[in-house]
């Protein structure tokens, strides 16, 4: 475990340290815009407008979203409560502003996976686009010096779990009837 935790610190030691200045302003606008999820919901709410997503698929990105945000916010980070590079080693460089919760798992990450996994699902022809912002904004907050790749990775696995289970509750309840689709 120790040499995973060496691997981590090193990894986002690498990636701090060999940013591109040109890249800076496009890493701290990617994790705005993954801020609890509003660029999901804002694109979710575009194709639905379009007619491009279904009333039912906006409501399981709006509830993966939910979820992920109460799993990752109120569930998981206090219970592992991992500090982040910044309090952990005060010499790290942050581009963007210093959030005050634990570090482990990242919610950009674990929003922009979630929305990643229900748009791929609703709609399939554009999943390189959801897939590609998904892992830029997880990314970006390694980039900006917030999180370490661990965070992103445990991010990315609970939003997107957190998803599977929406959809997989959907389906259920869309073949009993309950829902009214």
């Amino acid at each position: 475990m120790h040499r995973l935790i060496d691997l981590d610190h090193a990894i986002r030691a690498w990636i701090v340290g060999h940013r591109i200045h040109a890249l800076d302003g496009v890493m701290v606008a990617l994790s705005v815009i993954g801020r609890g999820g509003r660029v999901w919901i804002g694109i979710g709410l575009v194709l639905w407008a379009a007619g491009r997503l279904k009333w039912r698929r906006l409501a399981e990105l709006l509830v993966a979203l939910a979820l992920t945000s109460v799993m990752v916010d109120f569930v998981l980070k206090p219970l592992i409560d991992r500090h982040r590079p910044f309090t952990s080693i005060p010499s790290v460089s942050v581009l963007d502003t210093r959030p005050n919760d634990a570090s482990f798992p990242s919610g950009h990450a674990g929003n922009a996976f979630a929305g990643a996994t229900v748009l791929a699902q609703a709609v399939p022809a554009w999943q390189p686009v959801w897939w590609a912002l998904a892992a830029l904004i997880a990314f970006s907050r390694v980039y900006v010096g917030v999180h370490y790749p661990a965070d992103v990775i445990g991010g990315a696995a609970a939003g997107s779990a957190c998803a599977i289970a929406v959809l997989l509750a959907s389906a259920v309840l869309t073949r009993s009837g309950v829902n009214g689709t």
